[in-house]
């Protein structure tokens, strides 16, 4: 893997102060006995040591919250502090990512371990407006349909900046964005006799949205989804 070499190059270039190794690790639960297991994470970290490289933080996903136990049993058995150990379960929404993050004290880790001038104590409400935004996200009822037209439909992440800024958006405006992929060859007459199914499918689903967005992408496709 030459990225990992290029980073154990990398931290004796710029020094320790302005190098932090960051690991994210899964810590899957099997159902079965809806126990965290550490092995992986004891696994990897084992590795990533054997390249050269010593994590700085353990960022440990998860599905549900990890316990006080497991943190300190991956503390112990991959050799850092507990306030290295950084655990991310599923959320509802990213929105409450950072939150998880500030609660640990990630904010203050990070300041110390690379020397940055970061006010302490910080304001109490500092998150504040970050929280009504996450909480707003999980409350929102009202819901807006935009059909998105395209030629690379099937591949949603042809338009991941298109359906990230409809989202950020629609929540701005406390709405609920759902995004209804079309193929703008389905909506072409031609394909109402080579696949009728297909062609009144997506004229229903462009009926019933509340709006149209057609992502340009070279100027032949355009024109032929206008």
């Amino acid at each position: 893997m030459p990225f990992v070499e290029a980073f154990r190059q990398f931290q004796f270039r710029v020094k320790r102060e302005n190098f932090c190794c960051i690991h994210v690790s899964l810590v899957p639960q099997p159902k079965s006995t809806k126990e965290h297991k550490t092995k992986p994470t004891q696994a990897s970290v084992r590795e990533l040591r054997g390249l050269g490289l010593s994590p700085d933080l353990i960022v440990c996903r998860s599905e549900l919250p990890v316990n006080s136990f497991i943190k300190e049993k991956i503390s112990n058995f991959c050799h850092v502090e507990p306030d290295q150990v950084i655990c991310i379960h599923d959320c509802s929404s990213i929105y409450w990512v950072p939150l998880l993050m500030e609660e640990q004290n990630l904010v203050e880790y990070l300041g110390t371990r690379l020397q940055l001038t970061i006010p302490v104590p910080r304001p109490r409400n500092l998150m504040r407006k970050w929280k009504a935004l996450a909480n707003r996200q999980d409350h929102v009822r009202k819901e807006v349909i935009i059909a998105l037209v395209g030629k690379y439909t099937q591949l949603e992440d042809s338009y991941a900046s298109v359906s990230k800024a409809l989202q950020h958006a629609a929540l701005a405006c406390s709405y609920k964005m759902i995004i209804s992929y079309i193929e703008g060859e389905e909506l072409e007459e031609q394909m109402k006799d080579t696949d009728p199914i297909k062609y009144h499918k997506a004229w229903q689903e462009l009926c019933k949205s509340h709006g149209i967005i057609v992502p340009e992408i070279g100027r032949a496709s355009c024109r032929e989804r206008v």
